[in-house]
């Protein structure tokens, strides 16, 4: 079993990204793997980290870091005190869990969804 955790505020494009995926994965047969809502929850995200489900997290990101980073590249980031802006990131930095992020990097067409959905799972089949 994988688990994909799409992350991001449903009403702000575009930072919709996550749930935009969602939605999408949602009406595919995607058999061995979850697909979670994951919206806005922050902390409440936890539990999905407790096991040892292989893990990627979807969301759109900030151009200054790499479309896919790893436990290990979020493990080296400046994030040294708890705060709203980067609350999800220092919670990931805390873990001791290997998982992979994918950061939509861009304004996106929802037209064009599939292209990332075809990026997203092929990142997902490698962990």
């Amino acid at each position: 079993m994988k688990r994909i955790i799409c992350i991001g505020n449903r009403f702000a494009y575009p930072d919709d990204f996550g749930m935009v995926i969602y939605d999408n994965l949602k009406k595919m047969d995607l058999d061995g793997f979850e697909v979670v809502e994951g919206g806005v929850g922050g902390m409440s995200l936890l539990p999905y980290f407790e096991d040892d489900t292989k893990v990627l997290i979807v969301d759109f990101g900030h151009k200054s870091l790499p479309k896919i980073l790893t436990q290990k590249e979020i493990q080296k980031l400046d994030i040294d005190e708890y705060n709203h802006a980067n609350s999800f990131l220092y919670m990931l930095k805390m873990l001791d869990k290997e998982y992979k992020i994918y950061l939509c990097q861009e304004e996106y067409d929802k037209k064009n969804i599939q292209k990332y959905i075809n990026e997203i799972l092929h990142v997902v089949k490698e962990i």
